[in-house]
């Protein structure tokens, strides 16, 4: 198969800090795609590092980091390539199989994005149609990789950069859905997906309680946008109610660690309920 032929596409990663895994990334796929990398981390040597090794890779510094959301929007809106494919950094996938995604995009007229098979996870429930190519409708798929036509990402007006993290991937398929944009799982391309771990230090504590900060006050936001603040805040109650509980349980035992971890939970779900933008941000 002639890769070289697509020069129609590339693809596009948001880091955080995930140089290691890029790099054991790019080292498996072909040399003869284009990557567009944000850092978030605002690190320039690993803008340096990585242009250095691998000469079909830009690596973007944003003025700071906004968010998931907003780098994968900012990228997008420059670039002229017909598709776009974004990908974690802590995926396991071939460049055959990006060929096969692109080759079975080029086909469907119509859709919001085409996204492979992630091995262990369940699509009992999520797939809507099935169709004999292999190409099925589904309400949701992990979005560890996607793929996008440009024209399409430009009439749903892109990513909602509201969301610095967590739930912009089902606002972005909610809203196409509602579009007649169909999202598609191709169960003939699987992929591994790590999970959690698209940063190179994923174990920090810091990087814990940005993402239990960030998921509590996107889940809210998410819900309320989509079917109001009543059922927003029936959503999260759990959520809620559950942190609450871990912050006194860890209060009687005194593990201060523990409370932090549980209190970034319940401050994100507030300031979510009181409409206020998500602020926080790992602490180096």
């Amino acid at each position: 198969m002639n890769y070289v032929k697509l020069k129609n596409f590339c693809i596009l990663i948001v880091s955080y800090n995930s140089e290691k895994k890029i790099r054991r990334l790019l080292k498996i796929i072909s040399k003869d795609i284009k990557f567009y990398i944000v850092e978030n981390s605002l690190d320039l040597k690993i803008k340096q590092n990585l242009e250095k090794d691998f000469k079909n890779v830009s690596v973007i510094i944003p003025k700071k980091n906004l968010g998931f959301a907003y780098s994968l929007n900012l990228i997008t809106k420059k670039i002229k390539h017909e598709f776009i494919i974004y990908m974690d950094s802590d995926i396991k996938i071939k460049t055959s199989d990006i060929f096969k995604l692109l080759q079975i995009a080029k086909k469907v007229k119509k859709f919001g994005a085409i996204t492979p098979k992630i091995n262990k996870q369940d699509y009992k429930d999520l797939i809507i149609e099935k169709n004999s190519n292999g190409l099925n409708q589904v309400s949701f798929n992990t979005g560890c990789v996607m793929l996008f036509k440009k024209k399409i990402l430009k009439k749903m007006d892109y990513f909602d950069d509201k969301f610095f993290l967590y739930f912009e991937e089902s606002d972005y398929y909610k809203r196409c859905i509602k579009k007649n944009f169909p999202i598609y799982m191709y169960n003939k391309v699987q992929i591994t997906h790590e999970g959690s771990s698209s940063i190179d230090d994923a174990s920090n504590f810091n990087y814990k309680k940005v993402r239990n900060w960030h998921y509590c006050w996107s889940k809210f936001y998410y819900y309320k946008k989509h079917h109001g603040y009543i059922t927003g805040l029936s959503k999260t109650f759990p959520n809620l109610i559950k942190s609450i509980k871990n912050i006194v349980i860890n209060f009687i035992f005194f593990d201060l660690k523990k409370i932090s971890l549980h209190y970034v939970e319940l401050e994100g779900l507030v300031c979510s309920y009181l409409f206020i933008k998500p602020f926080y941000r790992i602490k180096k």
